[in-house]
């Protein structure tokens, strides 16, 4: 139960987001252009993450203690600037500074009140360091942004290998 206690927060964070009443904050599936220069910067510092550079990446999540990363690599959820801020190290190192690409393709975004969420896929073209060759990746992303004195900033991110769907049985 402890490993959930990452993804339940986020889930109480979004859930109290939208409880507010409607009279208090709505729901906008249009970001503010705050949020939207947010991504825009977001979407830049992928670049360079993807090419072994985290600190772009870094700058843009907050550094408190509640923030969570569920990285693709698989392991488990980092829990505070000090395990996200390793893990986002460690992840970045596993990208080799080769021209790595980005292309995002957007599902959901969405704002309330201070709270905010992307739902995307991310497709990376990288090279691995020790690997001449091309690699590339596909992910299925959601991110939590909490609105902050700074601007808006990252306070969680989940990521996976974007999979074919298959029937459990």
């Amino acid at each position: 139960m402890k490993s959930l206690r990452p993804f339940v927060f986020a889930a109480a964070l979004l859930i109290a987001a939208s409880a507010s009443s409607a009279a208090e904050t709505s729901v906008q599936s249009v970001p503010d252009a705050d949020l939207q220069a947010m991504l825009r910067k977001y979407a830049d510092a992928a670049t360079l993450f993807y090419n072994g550079r985290a600190e772009a990446v870094k700058a843009l999540w907050s550094h408190s203690d509640d923030v969570t990363l569920s990285g693709a690599a698989g392991g488990a959820t980092a829990k505070g600037w000090s395990e996200v801020s390793s893990r986002l190290d460690w992840a970045s190192s596993q990208f080799l500074d080769a021209n790595g690409t980005k292309r995002i393709e957007q599902v959901q975004t969405a704002v309330s009140g201070e709270l905010a969420y992307i739902v995307q896929y991310e497709h990376i073209r990288y090279r691995r360091p020790g690997y001449p060759e091309g690699a590339q990746r596909d992910y299925r992303v959601t991110t939590i942004f909490r609105r902050e004195p700074e601007g808006w900033r990252v306070v969680h991110r989940h990521a996976d290998t974007l999979m074919q769907r298959q029937d459990i049985r």
